[in-house]
This record gives structure tokens, sequence and C-alpha cells, in this order.
């Protein structure tokens, strides 16, 4: 079990209390894919993590200059969060590196993924949808590269990374659903949706909702205070529900309550950019 992070072009100082709590929690085999001007900021880490440079690897599908996103909002934000899926199935298939997990820089985990690798059908790619039509990929499983390729090579480059793996979903077969909502007894067919496979993993993992309810949204969209946001996509609104924390082997882990159940979140989405108040 392998964990990726990438941080491209734009030097992302949280990623640094990412990696900690990943070492926290006991992880090896963590991998960092960023530009070589980087590696200096990461020296704190050395003997932990491993750096590819991302100028080392092959460009075979040559995203960055087919795609028509938008290339300079934010020094090419758009543009970059799906560039990262292409740097990532390079890297895979460059060093056969299989069964990854890979975060974004401000999604914080609770638990060593150690305790989830078996829980995944290694023929799919999994990531949480919040709709029907909408997938966010703050944490995701890659079982290998050549599923990956099958799977990008349906990538539509005119549209962002979360309006993308619902149709490649659709067409391919080879995505399923990490849950972000325990199954429960309901007539909604969407909120069954963003619930399936609860019951292989017994948590929950955050797409963006609960991170944003909890620390606010990132201040770049808003600078006020916006704890308690309540994101407007989502299917499940979770200002409904109580959150609770338990230390658990020094480490602080968040559950959701609901009624006298509570249910293990796996993954903080802080979309606020400030992870040191959430470890």
């Amino acid at each position: 079990m392998n964990i990726v992070l990438v941080c491209i072009n734009n030097f992302q100082e949280y990623i640094l209390d990412n990696i900690q709590q990943l070492i926290n929690l006991k992880h090896d085999n963590i991998y960092i894919l960023t530009n070589e001007k980087f590696f200096n900021l990461f020296d704190k880490f050395s003997d932990k993590i491993k750096l590819i440079s991302i100028e080392t690897l092959p460009d075979t599908f040559n995203y960055y200059s087919k795609t028509s996103l938008d290339k300079s909002f934010r020094n090419g934000f758009w543009a970059l969060a799906s560039l990262r899926f292409f740097y990532i199935y390079e890297f895979m298939k460059k060093y056969d590196v299989k069964n990854v997990i890979h975060l974004e820089n401000d999604v914080l985990i609770y638990y060593n993924c150690k305790n989830i690798i078996d829980n995944f059908e290694k023929q799919f790619i999994y990531l949480p949808f919040d709709t029907f039509k909408r997938n966010i990929a703050s944490i995701m499983f890659i079982p290998s590269n050549e599923i990956f390729k099958e799977v990008l090579d349906h990538y539509d480059f005119s549209k962002n990374d979360m309006d993308n793996f619902y149709n490649i979903k659709n067409k391919t077969g080879l995505i399923k659903v990490l849950p972000i909502f325990p199954k429960t007894k309901t007539d909604n067919e969407e909120i069954k949706f963003v619930s399936e496979n609860f019951e292989n993993f017994n948590c929950i993992f955050d797409a963006a909702a609960m991170g944003q309810y909890l620390g606010g949204i990132d201040p770049n969209n808003d600078p006020k205070n916006t704890v308690g946001f309540v994101n407007e996509t989502c299917i499940i609104k979770y200002n409904q529900f109580k959150f609770i924390w338990i230390t658990i082997n020094d480490i602080k882990r968040p559950f959701l309550k609901i009624e006298d159940t509570e249910i293990r979140i796996f993954n903080l989405h802080i979309h606020h950019k400030d992870l040191q108040n959430f470890v």
C-alpha cells in the first residue's frame, strides 16, 4: 500500500501538516510528486518520504497542453487539479507502483490506510461522490496504472476534476463509491448512491462537506469566518448531525453521531487549509 500526494507548481505549505499526520499514523511508502525546485522544503521528512520529480515523468497524455481549462485563475488551479491524475498515472507506470491511496494536500486521515486496504476490490478505482453527478477526489484508491489508464482514456479535457469521474464511471464500470454517509433506511436514491459500500468499510469518507462544516471554506473563496458552512451541492447536510472527537492511541479522531451510533470518519477535507487545528 502506497500513499501519494501531489504538489505542482505552487507550493502549499499545509502539505507538511498532512505528511506529519501520515507519519504519526505510522505510514511508510509515502510518495510526494512535486517540482524539483521544492525538494528542499521537505527536508525535515527526508528519511520518511520519497520525493519524485515531476520533471522526470513522461507526458503520454499531453493533458496540460490540450486542456481548455483556465490556466490563469489562482496560478492554474483548475488545470493543475486535473493534471495531478496524469502525473500519478505516469509515476505508477514508471515505477510499477500498485495499490495507491491518493490524498489531496488539504485532506487529513485519522487511521492507517492498512486498516482499509483489504476492503478495496483491486479491479476498481474508488473515490467519494456527494451527488449523483459530482465526485470530489479528496481521497482516491487506484489499484494499478493499467486500470487508471482505462479510466483516464475517457477523461474529458474540457471539464474539471469534479465533473469527470461520474461520466467515466458510467462508461467504464471501473469506478466505485467511497461512502460519505452510513447505509440507512431511505427512499432517497441519491443518498443511497453516496452511501454505497458503507458495509464494506464500516466508516465514512469526507468528500468536502464535513470539513467545510467543521472548519469553514477556503479563505480565498470567502475571507470571513465560515465555520458551520453547509455545502449547497452535497446531498447530505451534516449540520443535522453531531460531530464528536475521541482520542484513541494518542490520535484525536472524528466521529459522526447519528442518534446513539458513532460513525468513524476516515478523513476530513480541511477546505480552510488550517490542518493544524484538526490533528
